[in-house]
């Protein structure tokens, strides 16, 4: 990916190009001047998508005639005078200060932070951005193509924006077996894919790392949180090959790992599960319902 002098992407991401990635590389700044977390950064992204497709509007809207700025602040002395508001580092500034507020919002559906932080008449408005959010604040951090995550899997990603995690053989598909090591009947909480021992592991969606490293019977494992309560689970990768770190946002394909038979395994394949509303769901109907063929 080529980059202008200031660090922004030439070429246009997601669908935004020039002034808008300027403006969000502003709200990317501002978040590492106060040191916020990678995912208060992708949230003050997607909540500018939705407010202002990433541009500084000098006008509002009929709910809100006041708004100005990239996240469409009121004037109601919440969020600075006018010109505060139309500045972008400024305004993306008083928004993460805001949604630093609000009581849990490390947990909470990224949409939902930023209701809480904005009051959008539709709770669930900015949903539809995020992933384009993650694929903007990769980009802008160098994690998409060229970084130490590797690059983006050319081509598959469904029109849902996901992935098939590896290529291989369903070796074993979520339910109850006997474990092949304790000898023990057990819910298999996940599905393997067999490959050969350094295959590349694949980000199945957007989203960001919130774990990467040791995990008893897993090996090493890495997890991705994806909004709405979605997390994916990637197992039995050698340390030496985890090519992401905690906080790292990633697009769908990107490379996250190499397939290895680290922790309880009887050979080389990747443990994937997925979690929603903490619960495991069995994988396959998920990725299928998302249009991903396994």
């Amino acid at each position: 990916m080529v980059l202008d002098p200031d660090g922004v992407p030439l070429g246009g991401v997601a669908g935004y190009d020039g002034e808008q990635l300027a403006n969000a590389a502003a709200i990317v700044t501002a978040g590492g001047a106060l040191g916020v977390p990678a995912r208060a950064q992708l949230i003050a992204v997607m909540t500018a998508m939705g407010e202002s497709g990433l541009r500084v509007l000098d006008y509002g809207d009929a709910v809100g005639p006041d708004s100005r700025g990239l996240f469409q602040q009121r004037d109601n002395g919440a969020w600075g005078s006018y010109a505060d508001r139309m500045d972008p580092l400024i305004s993306s500034t008083n928004f993460y200060r805001a949604l630093l507020a609000v009581d849990g919002w490390e947990s909470l559906p990224p949409t939902i932070a930023a209701h809480r932080t904005q009051r959008n008449a539709d709770p669930y408005h900015y949903e539809r951005y995020w992933a384009a959010a993650v694929e903007v604040v990769a980009a802008l951090s160098g994690a998409v193509p060229a970084s130490s995550c590797g690059p983006l899997r050319p081509g598959n990603i469904t029109t849902d924006g996901w992935i098939k995690p590896a290529t291989g053989r369903l070796s074993s598909p979520f339910g109850y077996r006997i474990h092949p090591i304790t000898g023990v009947r057990k819910l298999h909480s996940g599905m393997d894919i067999a490959a050969s021992c350094g295959t590349p592991i694949y980000a199945a969606g957007p989203g960001q790392v919130v774990r990467a490293g040791p995990a008893s019977s897993y090996g090493t494992l890495v997890v991705i949180d994806h909004g709405g309560g979605v997390l994916t689970r990637y197992a039995h990768m050698y340390n030496e090959d985890v090519l992401v770190s905690v906080g790292t946002p990633v697009a769908a394909g990107t490379a996250i790992g190499r397939i290895g038979s680290n922790g309880m395994s009887t050979g080389c394949h990747l443990h994937f599960e997925v979690q929603r509303g903490g619960e495991f769901v069995d994988p396959v109907p998920f990725l299928r319902a998302l249009g991903v063929v396994l």
